[in-house]
This record gives C-alpha cells, structure tokens and sequence, in this order.
C-alpha cells in the first residue's frame, strides 16, 4: 500500500470508520429477521455488573446496538472518585465506544436503569426495593464486575471477586424468571488464567480450588492490613498474584452457590483492544500488554522481561464480548436440553466452561508481538515520544535488571537532575519505579506458556448460524494479526496516548529526529567507550 493511501486511511475519524465497519452487519435497518441470539434477548430483561469497565462497555454496548429487542437492561454502579452514581451514569454514554449505539438506537436511555450499588458491601449494597425487581424480572445474568488490579490488597479482592459473586448467585437463586422464564442464563467472567498455577495444560474443567471463599473470607476479616500485606505472598504460594488466586476460588464457588442455575463460565486470555467494534482498535485501560506497548510507544519502555519464543495469548475485547452474549445462548439451551432429559432433577446439571483464547488456533509469540507493535508504531508515531521505539525483550532476569539500569535508571536519573536544576519536578524516575514493578508483574505471563483447551468454545462457534457468526465474531482463527496491530497501535495511540490524528505528519518528521539524535549517541558513546579501552590498553602495555 502507498504511503499517502496508508496515511489517508489511518486519518479517518474513528467513528467513520466504525460506521463504515459495521452499517450492514450490526444496524437494525438491514436486519429483516432476527438470528437465533438476537431472538433469544428479545424482550428479556438483562442484570448486566461491571458495566463501567473496558470488557462490560463493549457487553453493554453490543446488546442494546445488536440485540436492539431486549426489553430492558439494569446496570450496578457505585459511586467512585467523588462522583456519584447517577453522575457516573450520564458520563457512562460520553465515551466513543458509545457513538454507533447513540445513532442507531438513539432512544437507548429507555432500555437502560442504573442500579445503586457496590461489589464491596453486603448484598452489593443493593436496597430490598431494588433487589425484589431484580428478583421479579431478570431473565439474564452477566457478571462481569471484578478488580483486575494483579496487586490489589487481598481483602478488597476477596470481596469484589469471591464474595460479590456469592451474592450474584444468591440473589439470583431467587430469581423467577431465572428459573422457569423462556430465556434465562447467568454468565459469570472468570480468566483463562485463574487455574495456570502448577499446571501448564488449562481444560475446561471447575478445578479444586486452594481454600473455599467463606473460609477465606473470615480469614481476612479476622486480621489487619498490615498483617494481610505480610502474610498474602505465602498464602499465594503458585499463584501469581491476588487477581489470579481469588478468581480460581470464585470459580468453586459456581458449583456451591449456583447449584441448580442455568450457569457458565467464560475464561478469557489477556483482553486487548478491539478489532473491529463498535470502534476498531479502542482500548480505556492501561492493564497488561496494552501498558507495555503504550510506554514502548511513547519512548519510555526500552526493556522488557519476555521470552520473544513465548506465546502472548491476547484476544481483542470484542471478541470476549461477543462470547459472552452467545454463551447467554448456549447455556439457555443445554440448560434446557438438560431439563428435558432429566426432569426436575436439576441438581446435576454441570455448568459450561468456556476458554476465550487465541493461542489453540492461532498462536502469536512476543517476538511477533513486539514486531508488530514496532513495525506500526513507527509508521504512526506519537507526538508526545520523547525517544524512539525500541523495545528489548529479554528472558534472563539479570540481563533484564542490568538493561533496565542502562536504558532506565541512568537516563531517568539525568533527566531528572537536569528538571531539578531547571526548578521543574522530577518524575522520571517515580514512573520507572511504577513501570518496573508492572513489569514484574506481567512478567510471569510474558516468560512462559500455557496450552489452553477451548473445545466448548469452538463447539459454541460450529453452534452459531451464518448471521449469528457474522454478528457475533469470537473465532480467534480467523484473526490476522497483521491487519489486526494496525487498528491496536492506532487505538493505543487515539484513546490511551490521547494523540489526534492530524498530529501523525509531524510526529513522524519528529521520530526521524529522535533516531537521528539516538544513532548520533550512540557512535559517540561507542567513540568515548573504544577511547577508554584504548587509553586502558596504552597504560598497561
């Protein structure tokens, strides 16, 4: 492709180009028969938690723009940041996720209630008022609220992760509608990663979990922070982190509480940007790989610990969106294939596990991720990179340390002296401590791999009609990676960076500068370095 073609393409308004990706496929006008999925929410009423993240945006936005009968959807939000819940309602819509629903569905408002809440109190600090309509309407359940901090403070993970789930499971226990309705299903999003401590092969299976959350729960609530901070790397023993572990036990608590319920569970790989909707390549957060490309981008990120022969299992996040509106599906019908066959007798009834992932079928490694990422953030660059992209992945920890205190600290230390002098604040420094504790943390999945099952979730695909396939796109197989990093740089560049489009001109006569001024450093540093040697060579000789 030309260069000026490839520039006119990548300047194109965000929402044009998802209006022009989706006017056929997605919009209710061109639909004159509903698929098999769009039938199935047609008229139910949806619980819909964890609707102000990046993974229940896309849930929310894909139901009301695709599946445009549902009669009606409630989402919990809790007041955060100063802002209320109301207020952080209206805000919810502002975001450019949201643009193709407001125009193909501009009465959305009617179909959507804010309901009061939080995962951290009892009950979801729901009111009795509320949770009897909850109770009298919801036919479907989608509980995609969870912390994804892999540091969070234990309690607060327990809570938000185990106990809130106990509490979905509960109140949908009561459910009418969840029981006897024509449409019913309860989706609980877990990670392919919840069960990757001790082994390397992941089925779709419920695993034994280390400890039950009730336990767990009094324990933690038995003992101070200080003393949970002390004591949470023993109790993590294989596990990575707190996200991981308190996800794992979660699950067990699936089979407990949500015995008898039409339930399931998705397990997604590491979520990065969208591929296709409603906005190619929009991403809000900064978690996992996103974070290493964005700080690579920019200039910051020089070093990473990663095996480059390692597979980097990412899956764009409307994929995992699109699988859980389908698994809704799926799981209403073995359910109800279930009852037939059984009767009353639903005690026995064995929720579905389904894998979301990409390395099964199409394998990606982070020596191909870091290229991909490299090779178009130098077509794109940003205006705001203070250096180059130049990203070295390192397996060894103690080449990685020494690299990260060459192209890191020492830089950082400079810059941040010069800032002193100049009576400016130093913050290099500060955000290559940030930076480096992230990457410790994403380095246990970056130095090693795991083969994930995911035979439901191909079973689900073959399941799906033609319109259903073309409206809910979740077969990794069909990903080309290459096309896909361009919409993913972009998207990083657009919504994290926050770099305008008519920048990218400059910012490429501006990377060419930086590499000029890198390359130029470089042979001077090369020069001095081959001048001590030689001196140190005179001297003894």
């Amino acid at each position: 492709m030309p260069k000026d073609t490839w520039l006119k393409l990548l300047c194109r308004m965000p929402a044009d180009i998802a209006a022009m990706d989706n006017f056929d496929t997605n919009s209710p006008n061109t639909i004159h028969d509903m698929s098999e999925i769009q039938s199935f929410y047609d008229g139910t009423t949806v619980f819909l938690t964890g609707a102000t993240g990046f993974l229940g945006n896309l849930i929310l936005e894909k139901l009301i723009r695709t599946c445009s009968g549902v009669k009606k959807i409630y989402v919990l939000i809790r007041e955060k940041k100063g802002k209320t819940s109301e207020e952080r309602f209206k805000d919810l819509f502002n975001d450019p996720v949201f643009e193709l629903m407001k125009k193909q569905q501009p009465n959305y408002l009617e179909k959507i209630s804010a309901v009061i809440g939080d995962c951290c109190l009892p009950n979801l600090g729901i009111n009795e008022q509320t949770m009897n309509i909850l109770k009298n309407e919801v036919n479907i359940v989608l509980h995609s609220a969870a912390t994804v901090r892999f540091d969070e403070q234990l309690r607060k993970a327990v809570n938000i992760n185990i106990i809130a789930l106990q509490d979905m499971l509960k109140m949908s226990q009561e459910m009418s509608n969840l029981k006897v309705g024509n449409a019913f299903a309860f989706v609980h999003i877990s990670t392919a990663y919840s069960n990757c401590a001790g082994r390397k092969v992941v089925d779709e299976v419920f695993y034994k979990p280390p400890i039950s959350g009730d336990n767990l729960f009094q324990f933690v609530n038995s003992l101070d922070d200080d003393y949970i901070e002390r004591v949470t790397p023993s109790m993590l023993k294989e596990w990575p982190n707190t996200y991981a572990m308190t996800k794992a036990i979660a699950e067990g608590e699936i089979l407990i509480y949500g015995k008898g319920l039409p339930i399931g569970v998705i397990r997604p790989s590491m979520i990065v940007a969208t591929d296709d909707e409603p906005v190619s390549g929009w991403i809000n957060n900064f978690y996992g790989p996103t974070g290493v490309v964005a700080a690579t981008g920019i200039g910051l990120m020089r070093c990473m610990c990663a095996d480059p022969n390692q597979i980097a299992d990412i899956i764009p996040g409307d994929f995992v969106s699109n699988a859980v509106i389908a698994s809704a599906w799926d799981i209403h019908n073995q359910w109800k294939n279930h009852k037939n066959a059984n009767g009353s007798n639903k005690e026995n009834y064995e929720p579905k596990i389904y894998n979301i992932v990409s390395s099964s079928s199409n394998p990606l490694t982070w020596g191909e991720f870091s290229s991909y990422n490299k090779k178009f953030g130098q077509k794109i660059p940003s205006i705001k990179s203070i250096w180059p992209i130049m990203l070295r992945l390192s397996k060894n920890k103690y080449e990685y340390i020494i690299l990260c205190f060459f192209l890191h600290i020492i830089p950082a230390f400079i810059i941040d002296s010069l800032a002193k002098l100049t009576g400016r604040k130093p913050q290099l420094m500060d955000g290559y401590r940030k930076m480096h504790k992230f990457s410790e943390v994403i380095s246990y999945f970056s130095l090693q791999s795991w083969t994930f099952h995911d035979n439901n979730t191909k079973s689900l695909t073959a399941k799906l009609s033609k319109l259903d396939q073309s409206l809910f796109k979740f077969d990794a197989a069909k990903l080309n990676w290459n096309e896909y990093f361009k919409k993913h740089v972009l998207g990083i560049r657009l919504y994290i960076i926050k770099d305008t489009m008519d920048s990218i001109p400059e910012a490429i006569k501006r990377n060419k500068k930086l590499y000029m001024i890198h390359y130029t450093l470089l042979s001077i540093l090369t020069a001095l370095l081959i001048l001590i040697v030689y001196g140190l060579f005179i001297l003894f000789v």
